[in-house]
């Protein structure tokens, strides 16, 4: 029976390529949809589960809390917190201390010359391998760390600083600003890993032994272990595995005493009022855990992860509305078949079988195209979603265990309807040659092309919606020029003296015409705070705790910001060194006229009474120099540059970045012989500021063109049906007297009272997506009546483009034909 099923099948396949294959096509398109967000999904779902101890494994984070409420989380605890916990609890199995100090490091191989500047950069104890995933591909894993000045490289690391050459037994020289207390370290490269894959929150591409820091480090104990605030007690990445069952409890509280007592040791922050408390986060919800702060690149959002997977329910529901449509499309043609079936004894429950199977083959094959699409764009896909799949991701488990279940869904959704109309066929009606109808079956199938209709717009809307927030994210003063701003590192890098040496060198170029130096910009959202405790003596007794950007004096000039009072600083006027510019906000909150603004004094805060006054000269217009989740609080931009968070800033002409970047270079190490060169554009730094948001867009516009796409294959398969059916009543018409224009105008008609239906339900429905989605940014784009209607018409448009062969063909076929067949 069933090799009867399959041979009937494929018999009916054969018989009607084209629509077999525009039934694959389509259900293929959705398939390859949902198993590349599916695999997205699915990829965010197991984040760091390849961590050998994955379900126990804890990373201990601190919390300061000042008087006025404020908390300040860090994902690093003190040394002596993991010497204590080993001593005090026995449900520690393990634990681990891993340094993270923020600013590059400089990598200098010697031999070469090669030097580079790079923070994917840890100092481990040996046998963090027990607790992280670890794969050495070269090397002697149980010796790797037996010499304290020893360093292991990823593959990727390896490449960046040695290209094909062997890095196995060659020396390093390690230098970091605060790490090594700027001298430098020689290291051996005693091993080279497995890069870690890309949903692991730990993934640097250098780990060295942090007992290396012993030659520069004075009291290394206690930097490792000390309890105070000691001026050389460190921080770490702490991670600690419990005993399997182990209640992470009684640990919690442990820890909470621990840092009640380092607290109350100092008597600098008793007299403060901070207070700091520790927690544990599992790591499990790591990747989505808010006080993830130095992930923030790769911080994961539930939020997100729901709508790509509704977006791929909906592009499966449209892909099965599809072969629906187009299944019963043909039914008049399948119609005889039936009626003999059934006159020859066959029941309905064995019809509707023979359709089932049908598109259980119809949803294999589809597979079969759907993998060789996901195999054509899964490169492109991975440049969307930031991820880095290959063929091997589609085996694993999790995915292949997805893959059955949306064949299965697709197969029961997109078969059951036809298979249940189309066997209810009543053999007399059929075999006298009675037209198969039904007007709940019409409804249902406009129904379904209306729902169709729905998503495909809900997405083009929300698309068009995510895009000009982008745009309006991205198209502020601060990035206005932002993919012509080059930033060079320079703080912890360079010395100061030499930057007015460096400055004029590069401003010789007559093509480039600004060059400054200020903080790391835009600011994100792990970046350190940079404000300062201001006073306004003239104006008002508060102390006021303000953003501050320390900048050189052509700042305002390079990135262009607008003045609303006063003037800009003046290298030529040596006073200016003791002035200040306010933004607006400063303005706002001191609740003062500007111009009673202008001219006062403001008084910077600093330690020991060592306090600095300066004078208003001028007022800029508020731009977001943070996320635009953000609102715009009060800043003061000071000429005086920051001790280390500093970055130059030089504008490239449009046209002839490469040119530049290596003449720039080129001075660079001739004033800088020794330092690393490491650059990038302010428009990058704003990529990674939005990398969710970007991610949602990309991905969003490339499943609005698929589920546009599968929606037009929906409305051709209506247009044949209707066209099918029709046939009689368009032969009639035309023998009456009827013209082309009025036969189209008839299927126009149908396409539009869809379409009109989808739109009142889409309309309302994609604002209130929209709204939603909307609510989290403080700056928010307006919902401008334009995005809604054009993308009616947009879509209305292909639509009609896509059917117009159908009602073409109907409209101008030969009405004594048409009859004669009826």
């Amino acid at each position: 029976m069933i090799r009867n099923y399959l041979v009937v099948a494929l018999r009916n396949f054969q018989r009607q390529k084209f629509f077999a294959f525009l039934n694959m096509f389509g259900l293929a398109l959705g398939l390859a949809s949902a198993i590349l967000i599916f695999l997205y999904v699915s990829d965010e779902l197991q984040y760091d589960v390849m961590h050998p101890y994955y379900n126990d494994t804890y990373r201990i984070g601190t919390t300061w809390s000042n008087p006025n409420g404020q908390t300040f989380d860090n994902t690093v605890a003190p040394g002596y917190f993991i010497r204590q916990l080993k001593e005090d609890r026995s449900e520690v199995m393990k634990a681990i201390r891993i340094e993270y100090i923020g600013y590059p490091t400089s990598l200098h191989h010697k031999t070469t010359d090669k030097i580079i500047l790079t923070e994917q950069i840890r100092w481990a104890e040996p046998g963090f391998d027990e607790i992280l995933d670890f794969e050495l591909v070269r090397g002697n894993r149980a010796k790797m760390f037996d010499n304290p000045n020893s360093m292991i490289i990823s593959e990727s690391g390896a490449r960046r600083l040695f290209g094909d050459a062997d890095p196995m037994d060659q020396v390093i020289s390690v230098k970091h600003n605060f790490a090594t207390q700027g001298r430098e370290i020689n290291v051996v490269i005693t091993g080279v890993y497995r890069d870690y894959p890309s949903n692991s929150h730990f993934k640097p591409h250098y780990i060295l032994n942090i007992n290396a820091l012993r030659a520069v480090v004075e009291n290394f104990d206690i930097y490792m272990e000390g309890s105070r605030f000691q001026g050389n007690v460190s921080w770490f990445e702490s991670y600690i595995v419990l005993q399997p069952g182990a209640s992470v409890a009684p640990v919690r509280a442990a820890l909470q005493d621990y840092a009640q007592h380092m607290a109350l040791s100092d008597s600098a922050t008793v007299a403060a009022g901070w207070k700091l408390t520790a927690f544990v986060t599992p790591l499990s919800e790591l990747h989505f855990d808010q006080k993830n702060l130095w992930e923030d690149s790769t911080k994961g959002d539930k939020k997100y992860l729901t709508i790509f997977s509704a977006i791929a329910l909906l592009i499966l529901l449209i892909a099965c509305i599809n072969y629906m449509n187009l299944a019963t499309a043909r039914s008049a043609r399948r119609a005889k078949e039936v009626g003999l079936r059934k006159s020859l004894g066959s029941g309905r429950r064995e019809i509707a079988r023979q359709f089932l199977y049908e598109s259980s083959l119809m949803t294999i094959g589809s597979l079969l195209i759907a993998l060789l699409l996901v195999i054509i764009f899964l490169q492109p896909f991975n440049q969307l979603a930031h991820k880095t799949f290959t063929l091997a991701s589609l085996l694993d488990p999790y995915m292949i265990a997805i893959m059955l279940v949306i064949i299965v869904f697709m197969a029961v959704v997109s078969g059951s309807y036809p298979a249940f109309y189309l066997s209810a066929f009543r053999p007399v009606e059929v075999l006298k040659g009675q037209a198969v109808r039904g007007i709940g079956a019409e409804v249902f199938r406009k129904s379904l092309v209306a729902v169709q209709y729905t998503v495909s717009l809900v997405l083009i809307i929300s698309t068009f919606v995510v895009i000009r927030q982008m745009n309006h994210m991205q198209n502020t003063k601060l990035n206005e020029q932002g993919s012509q701003l080059l930033s060079i590192r320079y703080g912890g890098t360079a010395p100061d003296s030499k930057f007015a040496a460096f400055k004029q060198a590069v401003l010789e170029d007559k093509d480039i015409e600004h060059v400054t130096m200020a903080n790391h910009l835009p600011r994100l959202n792990y970046f350190g705070w940079i404000g300062a405790e201001v006073k306004f003596p003239e104006l008002t007794d508060k102390s006021l705790q303000w953003n501050q950007l320390n900048v050189e004096f052509d700042f305002a000039k390079t990135y262009q910001l607008e003045f609303v009072a006063g003037r800009d600083f003046d290298a030529a006027n040596l006073a200016d060194s003791s002035s200040v510019i306010l933004n607006e906000a400063a303005v706002k909150a001191l609740n003062q006229p500007i111009e009673k603004i202008m001219g006062t004094s403001v008084t910077e805060v600093r330690f020991n009474n060592n306090n600095r006054t300066f004078k208003v000269i001028g007022v800029v217009k508020d731009f977001p120099f943070r996320s635009m989740h953000q609102s715009i609080e009060p800043l003061m931009l000071n000429p005086h540059l920051h001790f280390i968070d500093k970055i130059a800033y030089v504008k490239l002409p449009v046209g002839k970045f490469q040119e530049k970047i290596q003449a720039i270079e080129k001075k660079w190490k001739e004033i800088f012989p020794a330092i690393g060169f490491d650059y990038w554009f302010v428009s990058d730094e704003f990529n990674r500021m939005y990398l969710n948001e970007g991610r949602v867009a990309s991905l969003a516009k490339s499943f609005a063109v698929l589920a546009v796409l599968i929606t037009v294959l929906g409305a051709f398969g209506l247009a044949s049906y209707t066209a099918e059916q029709k046939t009689k009543e368009v032969g009639i018409r035309k023998v009456l007297g009827a013209e082309v224009r009025q036969v189209v105008a008839m299927f126009v008609w149908l396409f539009l009272r869809i379409f009109f239906m989808a739109s009142i339900v889409a309309i309302p429905l994609a604002y209130l997506l929209a709204v939603y989605w909307l609510k989290d940014f403080v700056y928010q784009s307006a919902l401008n009546p334009l995005i809604f209607i054009l993308s009616l018409v947009g879509l209305l448009v292909i639509t009609l483009v896509t059917v117009g062969y159908e009602i073409a063909r109907a409209a101008r076929a030969n009405p004594v034909s048409s009859l004669r067949r009826e």
